[in-house]
């Protein structure tokens, strides 16, 4: 089977790319700067880059307009070209869900990238597009949710968050998510369906954010209170996110951040119910332990020990 991957150069994108060739599909990476280049968002420049596949993969990800945008040309050529089209969403799409939450639950997130991500999926429906919701997407490589988490804990500016550090981490490695693709793209029957994407018990926040702070050396590791946590995320926060609306095109480096979304993150206690995952894919995914680590190493390589480390 040919497989276009849109946005297969990005991080989740390569593992997705990695897993079909493993798994023995004949996979193609479309971006605007991979080997084959697209802009996905352009349904006429889309359409014979989908010349010959019988899937496509949509894991195109940017602002919610490039979403949106991408999406909908994908709908459109998807259509005329009758292919099978797996597209990957978010847990995000449930917004302030609390306790287990399954497929059947209410779409309801707020701020751009939730409502991007649902107004994405609202434009497959009726597609038979298969979407996936995976958790958060970490891995070696990944600088959102490893290299600034990691960058974060070594600066002190995360650690131990007490009470806003109780939510539920839903963490899933990039490789499964991979390998969810490649189990399903032989499926035609689970057309239409939507699927969590994540681990059945989920660790606290302060678990996984400690475990990564030993990993790397970040020790003793931070308490951080609740009024510091404030602080950052409504003084520090608000003015480098706004401006990195305009200044990365003058090549300005902004510090790292602690944002709104983040905090409300820590403190989210939700956990993703992935049975129907379990039980139509047999996924056997990256123990949290094992993964943690490959990315604590993979940083370490990156970024180098910590100063005190090196001196002593």
């Amino acid at each position: 089977m040919r497989v276009v991957v849109l946005g297969g150069s990005g991080f989740v994108g390569s593992a997705i790319m990695a897993s079909l060739a493993q798994a023995g599909f004949r996979a193609v990476a479309v971006s605007r700067r991979g080997p084959v280049q697209c802009d996905a968002t352009d349904e006429a420049a889309l359409m014979p880059v989908l010349q010959g596949a019988q899937a496509v993969v949509n894991a195109v990800l940017g602002d919610a307009d490039t979403m949106m945008a991408a999406t909908r040309a994908l709908a459109s050529c998807a259509e005329k070209r009758d292919l099978r089209v797996v597209h990957l969403s978010s847990m995000a799409v449930y917004g302030a869900a609390r306790g287990r939450v399954n497929e059947a639950a209410p779409m309801g997130g707020t701020g751009g990238y939730a409502e991007a991500k649902i107004a994405c999926e609202t434009l497959l429906a009726g597609t038979g597009a298969v979407i996936l919701r995976p958790g958060i997407v970490y891995g070696p490589g990944g600088e959102q949710w490893a290299g600034r988490i990691f960058r974060l804990l070594r600066a002190r500016r995360l650690g131990d968050l007490g009470e806003n550090g109780d939510g539920r981490c839903n963490f899933i490695h990039a490789r499964d998510v991979g390998a969810a693709v490649a189990a399903l793209l032989p499926r035609p029957e689970l057309s239409g369906l939507a699927i969590n994407l994540g681990h059945s018990c989920a660790p606290r926040w302060n678990e996984v954010l400690v475990a990564c702070a030993r990993a790397i050396g970040a020790v003793p590791v931070a308490r951080i209170a609740g009024w510091q946590l404030a602080a950052e995320t409504s003084l520090v926060a608000a003015p480098v996110v706004l401006a990195r609306l305009s200044l990365p095109r003058m090549g300005v480096r902004l510090p790292e951040v602690v944002t709104p979304s983040m905090r409300a993150l820590f403190r989210q206690d939700f956990s993703l119910d992935c049975q129907l995952a379990d039980r139509l894919l047999g996924l056997s995914r990256v123990p949290p332990a094992q993964g943690l680590a490959e990315c604590a190493a993979w940083f370490l390589e990156t970024y180098g020990l910590p100063e005190e480390a090196l001196v002593s």
